[in-house]
């Protein structure tokens, strides 16, 4: 099979297509011939070496194959699997234990960590929906606990996992303010959010200090979203790097939401995309040789909705 992969830790120079042995399903596991892969932050961190998630990384291992969601068709199934079968369309991400391997035509993951795709919804949305989706739910009401009547401010809301954030608080009864480039005004407003420009608005004076901040930024608005948070309020940094011990050191309920691929949280969120009360944007759309360009895309911080790579057999 063709895949992605990196010989050692860099840039976005670093990967390039490789030919693999077609990976077999264990007890509990499926292989899943991919039709498309989801392209994060998480991703080019892990590429660069910067992510936590490598630093017991064996270089023996090498080549390491990038990529942690995708969507396709069920190929194979090992012992064990139940509620998935060989034929079926399914999206969801790789355990944070798991080295990954979407960015493949094939790829094996554990069963309970896929959904059934809903017939209605396309691959390219899909496989971009379980990394950000999973990821905006636990900011959202796990960690900051998003209440009806809240002031949310979602620092970011045009981004891929940004985009998800300010639906859910919206779905919530929050009144929602997002921060954004003016292109993305559009796009913030159908949310149901009032946009906010950062490049020429700063966010203290046109947004009441509010319960919650969920910040998708983090560089140049961190400091700032400290000291408008309201009284007793809740922050949420969505970079898995962010250094919270400043906040806490001033009494924030401050925190990092740490994911985990599950079947049922996955199925919520396919019914929500299918009844069309969640939307998740595609913004760009590469090939599976363009790994390089869409890792670049992503570095620039500026991507509105997700980066999703085609993949073709």
């Amino acid at each position: 099979m063709r895949a992605v992969a990196i010989d050692r830790f860099g840039s976005a120079d670093e990967l390039h297509l490789v030919d693999l042995p077609l990976p077999e399903p264990g007890a509990g596991q499926v292989r899943v011939k991919v039709a498309a892969a989801g392209v994060n932050p998480l991703d080019y961190k892990i590429r660069d070496g910067s992510s936590g998630l490598v630093k017991d990384f064996d270089p023996a291992n090498f080549p390491l194959v990038l990529g942690r969601e995708c969507a396709g068709v069920v190929d194979a199934v090992g012992e064990g699997i139940t509620g998935l079968a060989v034929g079926q369309r399914v999206f969801g991400m790789a355990p944070l234990a798991h080295p990954g391997g979407c960015y493949a035509e094939y790829v094996v993951l554990p069963a309970d960590c896929l959904a059934v795709s809903p017939s209605e919804v396309d691959d390219l949305v899909l496989a971009g929906a379980a990394l950000v989706g999973l990821t905006a739910w636990v900011a959202v009401h796990d960690l900051a606990r998003v209440r009806s009547g809240d002031v949310v401010l979602v620092h970011g809301g045009a981004g891929g996992v940004g985009q998800v954030v300010v639906q859910l608080a919206v779905a919530a009864g929050a009144q929602v303010y997002a921060t954004s480039g003016p292109a993305n005004r559009d796009r913030i407003e159908a949310m149901g959010a009032t946009h906010i420009d950062y490049t020429s608005v700063d966010f203290r004076t046109a947004v009441p200090s509010p319960q919650v901040i969920v910040d998708g930024v983090y560089f140049g608005t961190y400091e700032p979203s400290m000291d408008h948070l309201a009284p007793g309020g809740r922050l949420v940094v969505l970079p898995s790097l962010a250094d919270l011990a400043p906040a806490r050191e001033r009494g924030i309920d401050v925190s990092v939401p740490s994911i985990t691929a599950d079947r049922s949280r996955l199925d919520r969120l396919a019914a929500m995309i299918a009844a069309r009360s969640l939307s998740l944007e595609v913004g760009h759309v590469f090939r599976l040789a363009e790994a390089a360009a869409a890792h670049r895309q992503v570095e620039t911080g500026h991507t509105r909705g997700k980066i999703v790579l085609t993949v073709a057999c």
